[in-house]
């Protein structure tokens, strides 16, 4: 039987990726078309003149997801770090820094990540994000600080986050939670604009009765802004768990200290049931597939984690020092 190697693993991934990207180019384009048509679309035309309002709406709307696709690949990282809750301070010294910085050195990157302090998420965790470019960021939530109980677990921490970068595989995450969170805001803008009043404007005053047709294609319209974001998320089912086993594996690799990454999880575990569920569900939306800890209580469908336990069990094969009471979570 073949031997899969995590280089195989991130070549499917990246495969995957691709798909996705092609998939939520369909989704945006389908997106842009059903909010034209739901805001501007008669009902009280003929056969003839749907059909030319729907090829100026599909026009228009390839356009801007055109338009759409090229902003989110030049500016994922952007988006990533904007994406949740909170403040993103940028850090040049400190603690943080120095142990991204002691990472990043015993990693062999070429240049240091950019770092930077997420205040005001409400939840506990951390991510990575890169671009075409090269440029590198990790992410430190303050609420991570403060579950954390050393140094130690906030290194092996911050080492799972640099073996993301090493492997090649968060490149291609950024850019594809990036436009699945673009997606879900398209959607979600739409959807509110209609909610407070800012939808479909009256056609009452034409001549002649209803297009059936057009009726049926605004009310499949009205649908299609529902389910978007769900269908853009099915993407991230192209995610492999493997990629954050092989970033523990990274983390142990770069500290020598399985035990110090082990009590992190566990520590973000149990933290993880006194944080607000909202938080935890907005933040797990948005930069869940990218993020570090993934908590079990949100039994989130599509995981694109291990569980904490399988997580702290492989660590365990590696040398932590925890003992199995600890793994009832």
């Amino acid at each position: 039987m073949a031997i899969t190697t995590f280089r195989d693993e991130i070549s499917r991934l990246k495969k995957g990726i691709r798909i996705a990207w092609i998939i939520n180019f369909a989704i945006i384009w389908i997106l842009c078309i059903a909010i034209g048509v739901v805001f501007t679309l008669s009902t009280r035309v003929s056969n003839q003149q749907l059909a030319t309002q729907m090829l100026i709406i599909a026009a228009i709307s390839l356009v801007i997801s055109i338009i759409v696709m090229f902003f989110v690949s030049n500016y994922s990282t952007r988006i990533l770090l904007e994406a949740p809750a909170g403040d993103a301070v940028h850090l040049s010294e400190g603690q943080i820094f120095n142990i991204v910085e002691e990472m990043a050195i015993a990693a062999n990157l070429p240049k240091i990540p950019e770092v930077y302090l997420l205040r005001g998420s409400g939840v506990a965790n951390a991510y990575a994000c890169a671009d075409n470019l090269g440029n590198t960021q990790v992410v430190i939530t303050q609420e991570l600080l403060d579950v954390l109980n050393n140094r130690e677990e906030l290194q092996g921490v911050i080492g799972h986050e640099i073996g993301h970068i090493v492997e090649g595989d968060s490149q291609a995450m950024t850019k594809l939670v990036a436009l699945t969170s673009t997606t879900a805001l398209i959607a979600g803008a739409a959807g509110r604009m209609m909610f407070w009043g800012g939808g479909r404007r009256s056609n009452d005053n034409r001549e002649g009765g209803n297009n059936p047709l057009a009726i049926v294609i605004i009310i499949i319209s009205f649908i299609f802004l529902i389910v978007a974001p769900l269908l853009a998320k099915v993407a991230e089912s192209y995610m492999s768990r493997e990629r954050e086993s092989r970033a523990d594996a990274s983390s142990v690799q770069f500290t020598r200290n399985p035990t110090a990454l082990a009590s992190a999880l566990l520590a973000l575990e149990r933290g993880s049931r006194k944080e607000d569920k909202q938080s935890l569900k907005n933040f797990n939306q948005t930069i869940g597939p990218v993020a570090f800890f993934n908590p079990m209580s949100l039994k989130m469908s599509l995981s694109t984690h291990p569980t904490t336990r399988k997580r702290i069990e492989k660590l365990r094969e590696m040398g932590a020092q925890i003992d199995p009471d600890n793994l009832q979570i």
